[in-house]
């Protein structure tokens, strides 16, 4: 089998972002003074290929920016992260833009203004320039703020293909299509994004135990109608699961691994923890799954249970080290720590 030009292909949005610091959030109808703002590049698709970058992974980024300042800025960091840009494309609409509120607990508000994420003349073929950029490339990640209709024809090409597909469901708060979930090898929610997976709330009691009943959950909800797909759930404060119908694997964040680690680290921005995470699960998938073969579902298929928990477990592992990492930091895509950085804190809290 030819061997790719790229190993990941991240398709998505890329935004400029404008953080506005705040004591508390505003109640509806009130005004409130801003005790700072400032100006970052960001994104959920540009956040994760530059994060796959530093993180020592050959990276092309398709998307779209506006022919402004702004999208300019973007291309600079982005290039100078390592992301191929020959995907990239530049359109008449502006560049999207993110307005963030950030409190002084590190909680975020986000508004959207899509721009150029959304400008496309048609839905029904995925531009030259991605087509080129996927069928160049082993593993294909997606996130939900550019026409679902894109991310739907990109993750039928890598599923024909026998590719793999990882979707981190933030962004739009859309419904997902039956026709993408069967196409994707790994979904990526938190727990509101997986009641869009659902079409229907969890309506978990208080009582409950969270794990069991996300497990079962998923279970019946989902692998009913997609046995094949493995579910990574982001659980925030409280680490990730990864479901399949065969097993699940659980993994807490370092700090609850090590609470020592806090002695040394102070959160102060969640703004892009989430992109950093699924992009670090997925480097790290990566290149455990090439020890075994080519980067391909078929590949992991053969692997046995225990093998591919322990896989899953170790990239799951590095995706909490990383977006720990990130938060330690403001911004989003300024954010994103490089590979040695992580590779000498696991060193150094998980010898």
């Amino acid at each position: 089998m030819q061997q790719s030009q790229y190993q990941i292909c991240v398709l998505g949005s890329a935004n400029s972002d404008h953080f506005l610091e705040v004591e508390d959030f505003p109640k509806e109808g009130e005004t409130i003074a801003s005790k700072k703002s400032y100006l970052k590049n960001g994104g959920k698709g540009a956040n994760q290929a530059v994060a796959s970058a530093l993180l020592k992974s050959k990276i092309i980024f398709a998307g779209q920016i506006g022919k402004d300042e702004l999208g300019q800025l973007l291309v600079k960091e982005m290039t100078l992260a390592g992301v191929d840009l020959t995907a990239l494309r530049k359109v008449d609409e502006q560049t999207g833009q993110a307005i963030i509120l950030l409190n002084k607990k590190g909680e975020n508000l986000i508004i959207i203004v899509a721009g150029a994420n959304g400008y496309y003349e048609t839905l029904d073929v995925l531009p030259q320039e991605y087509q080129q950029a996927i069928e160049q490339s082993d593993l294909l990640q997606l996130q939900m703020e550019v026409p679902q209709s894109i991310n739907i024809l990109a993750a039928k090409y890598m599923a024909q293909h026998d590719k793999i597909t990882v979707l981190d469901c933030g962004g739009k708060a859309e419904k997902l299509k039956g026709d993408f979930l069967e196409n994707l090898t790994i979904v990526s929610p938190n727990e509101t994004e997986l009641e869009r997976i659902l079409g229907e709330d969890l309506n978990m009691d208080a009582d409950q135990n969270a794990e069991e009943f996300l497990t079962k959950t998923i279970h019946e909800k989902v692998f009913t109608r997609y046995p094949d797909l493995i579910v990574l759930l982001k659980l925030g404060s409280n680490g990730s699961m990864l479901v399949t119908k065969e097993y699940s694997v659980r993994c807490q964040t370092v700090t609850q691994l090590n609470p020592n680690i806090l002695e040394e680290y102070k959160i102060v921005d969640t703004v892009g923890a989430g992109d950093c995470f699924t992009s670090a699960f997925t480097v790290s998938f990566y290149r455990s799954l090439i020890e075994f073969g080519p980067a391909r579902i078929s590949t992991l298929r053969k692997i046995d249970v225990e093998t591919q928990k322990k896989l899953f477990y170790k990239a799951m592992h590095f995706g909490s080290s990383s977006a720990f990492l990130c938060i330690t930091k403001h911004g989003a895509m300024p954010s994103m720590p490089k590979f040695e950085t992580v590779d000498n804190f696991i060193k150094k809290y998980f010898p």
